[in-house]
């Protein structure tokens, strides 16, 4: 069986296999209450006590609304998760040995670009099987069977109708374009899907590859299992337009004459609305910064962001440009900050967005300097307001008045008696959202927009906001065309045109 792998393969097979002896030792206690009592576990517990080795850190919110969102029956469900998030180890090697072991699914057919990708995917599920000790002491010997591409396992006995018998699990690894059509294991066709490496880059770039691919999972894989009861999970990667994730989305939209949708599609960005870590436990804000910062914007939004490189959104990533903070004469800029308070009391409502800019009095460049983009409540957004001035100096803070900005300002109104006054301007926005915000797409295409290296959480969320504009939440670029309103035109003169002026004071301040 070992011979038949690659040598990388055969590298990860050791390596896993000496850390599940380090560190998923038995269990002290081996009574048949607590063992009965593990193996009861529900799933997510279950995991952390029979694979320490793979689950270490401590689960987040998003895992339970993955797993939840997984094993519909008759519901084809397309699983999106950023690069470290666990939804492999997961949804492919958790799952499907819980399930196996449980008796759940007789029989599961894998899925990937090639054959041996999808027998290698199957291949780390087989060494829990053979190898894990906690497993082997808790459910008896396991005898697996077969080579790498199609094996069967023993499960232990079990009693039914006071009878002693034994089950069987089948795994059988298929590539793109290879049909399960006809398969059978006793009198069962296939149960469960699990499709991992099915795309990659150069696929993805290929519309006629993409459409082979789509079409072979809903002509050939879902046919081929058991009707009504199938379960279909599918992992993929954000590419572009046409890939199989967009694809998926587009599915997830229909529904059939029940009402019921035809698909389902879960996405989970490393960072929230606010850009924030979504498992700080495992990747602090710093860290995902640091990674932003090394690999890239474009890479950071397929892997991290889940943001699909398309070429007909207004804003583009290679439009971006940075800049080094340290290096930056913050100084010598005119600088405002505006405020989209989004009153909104709703847990699900628009953010509140707080952007502060500053413009090159030659060139007219924009420099974004920090934006806090949050569900904060009254005071902590009132508190973001003192801080961006005390730490950036602006001339001008505007402040969104449509809607319910009256409380804002009564508050704003008892601060500036207790801790200074802010220079504050008001303003009624009357013009569409929508052409206030496209205003920036122009500059932001020449490289007048430049945004922080190493950027934090607000900043993260507003270029993410950007580039899934006109989709998902708009208050951060609003804001930022806003702030973008208040400051002079854009370019130096040149030759001998007329000198470049700054704003002139303005007498509609309301200093509180």
């Amino acid at each position: 069986m070992a011979s038949d792998w690659g040598r990388e393969h055969e590298r990860l097979r050791q390596q896993i296999i000496e850390r599940q002896q380090r560190e998923a030792a038995p269990f002290e206690d081996l009574s048949d209450a607590a063992i009965k009592a593990r193996r009861g576990l529900p799933f997510m517990e279950w995991c952390q006590a029979y694979l320490p080795h793979y689950f270490s850190a401590p689960f987040a919110r998003f895992h339970h609304r993955m797993t939840e969102a997984a094993g519909e029956p008759g519901m084809p469900t397309f699983v999106s998760a950023f690069r470290g998030a666990g939804k492999s180890v997961l949804l492919a090697l958790a799952r499907p040995l819980y399930r196996a072991l449980t008796g759940k699914v007789p029989y599961f057919i894998y899925g990937s670009r090639v054959q041996v990708l999808a027998a290698q995917n199957m291949d780390y599920v087989r060494l829990e099987l053979e190898h894990n000790p906690r497993l082997l002491c808790d459910y008896g010997a396991l005898s697996v069977d077969g080579p790498g591409e199609v094996w069967t396992v023993e499960l232990p006995r079990v009693r039914d109708k006071g009878r002693w018998s034994r089950q069987s699990c089948k795994f059988e690894a298929f590539g793109i374009g290879m049909s399960p059509r006809g398969r059978r294991f006793g009198h069962y066709r296939p149960l469960e899907f699990v499709g991992d490496d099915l795309e990659d880059a150069e696929l993805a770039r290929n519309p006629q590859r993409e459409k082979n691919l789509w079409d072979w999972m809903m002509d050939e894989v879902m046919p081929a299992m058991e009707p009504e009861a199938y379960v279909f999970t599918v992992l993929g990667t954000i590419f572009g337009p046409g890939c199989m994730m967009e694809r998926a989305k587009e599915l997830a939209a229909k529904t059939d004459a029940t009402g019921r949708a035809l698909g389902r599609r879960f996405m989970q960005a490393a960072t929230d609305e606010n850009g924030h870590s979504v498992w700080p436990e495992r990747f602090s804000d710093a860290a995902l910064g640091r990674v932003r910062a090394q690999i890239g914007l474009r890479n950071w939004n397929r892997n991290f962001a889940l943001v699909a490189e398309d070429p007909d959104k207004p804003f583009q990533a290679d439009w971006m440009g940075e800049y080094d903070p340290a290096n930056l004469d913050v100084g010598s800029l005119l600088k405002v900050c505006f405020l989209d308070p989004a009153l909104s009391e709703s847990p699900k409502g628009c953010p509140r967005a707080l952007v502060a800019v500053g413009a090159h009095r030659q060139t007219g460049d924009r420099y974004v300097l920090d934006a806090w983009i949050a569900r904060g409540t009254p005071d902590s957004m009132l508190d973001k307001l003192y801080e961006f001035f005390e730490r950036w100096q602006p001339y001008l803070m505007g402040i969104e008045s449509n809607g319910g900005y009256a409380l804002l300002r009564d508050l704003l109104n008892v601060q500036g008696s207790r801790r200074g006054g802010l220079p504050v301007r008001y303003v009624n926005q009357t013009e569409n959202k929508d052409v206030r915000i496209m205003a920036l797409q122009a500059p932001m295409e020449q490289g007048k927009w430049k945004f922080p290296k190493d950027a934090g959480p607000g900043v993260r969320a507003l270029i993410e906001q950007l580039l899934n504009y006109p989709d998902g939440f708009v208050d951060g670029p609003d804001a930022l065309a806003s702030a973008d309103a208040m400051l002079p035109g854009w370019f130096a003169p040149r030759g001998g045109g007329t000198p470049y002026r700054t704003l002139q004071k303005r007498t509609d301040f309301a200093c509180v």
